[in-house]
């Protein structure tokens, strides 16, 4: 990987934990690997969504927000879409 890691350091609950760690050893892949996947794209996503509203918006500005919010998540809906086949696809084949 050609960028640089950092290491955060965070709690969280039981629960996170346990999945953490019974889906990376399930699927192979490191718990850093994992959340690092699991909180990449979404954070990014949230972060653009938040950027979109001004700090005191307006009726307007709010309905303008939720317009290219809409168009966001349709995308990300057409990007799962296109995962048919791939290991998490539960259709009957």
């Amino acid at each position: 990987m050609t960028e640089e890691m950092v290491r955060v350091s965070f709690t969280v609950p039981p629960e996170p934990r346990s999945e953490r760690e019974y889906l990376s050893a399930r699927l192979g892949v490191t718990k850093s690997a994992l959340v690092t996947e699991l909180l990449g794209t979404p954070l990014r996503d949230l972060r653009s969504l938040v950027e979109m509203v001004p700090d005191n918006p307006t009726q307007d500005e709010m309905l303008r927000a939720r317009g290219a919010s809409n168009d966001m998540i349709a995308g990300r809906l057409r990007s799962y879409r296109k995962l048919e086949g791939d290991l998490f696809d539960d259709r009957d084949r």
